[in-house]
């Protein structure tokens, strides 16, 4: 499975990550003090009141959304919460070494059970996602 971050202001403003990056982002930053408030599902009544800035949704307690087939809305204060662990994990991060008969191989494997933490660039990309605000979360 692969998903999309689309910001919700600007829709031309996307990141693709595989889902061992993507839920290896998360844990690392849930490693770094980040208290996820939980994800709106897309496709509710509220959605509209929401991308208005006009409800307050009833989902803050329904952590683990982040990654539901059906998508869903990363809201501001938690995005942000979830950029300054994310830079919290950056400076602390320690580069791992793959040898390179592996190279070939790392490429292939997608559900995370290689044990490859996902790259800066990867990090540095949701960072500067959630910075810029809201944003959905797509299956793609």
């Amino acid at each position: 499975m692969r998903f999309r971050l689309r910001n919700t202001k600007d829709p031309s403003l996307t990141l693709g990550l595989t889902s061992s990056s993507w839920f290896g982002i998360l844990t690392l930053a849930e490693e770094f003090g980040w208290n996820p408030m939980g994800a709106v599902p897309l496709g509710n009544q509220e959605e509209t009141m929401i991308l208005a800035g006009l409800g307050s949704p009833q989902f803050r307690d329904s952590a683990g959304e982040y990654g539901s087939d059906e998508g869903s809305f990363v809201l501001l204060e938690d995005a942000l919460n979830l950029a300054d662990a994310l830079e919290r994990a950056v400076l602390n991060y320690e580069p791992q070494y793959i040898p390179s008969l592996q190279y070939y191989t790392m490429f292939g494997d997608y559900n995370g059970s290689s044990g490859l933490k996902p790259g800066l660039g990867a990090i540095q990309g949701v960072i500067e996602i959630c910075y810029l605000g809201m944003f959905k979360i797509e299956n793609f």
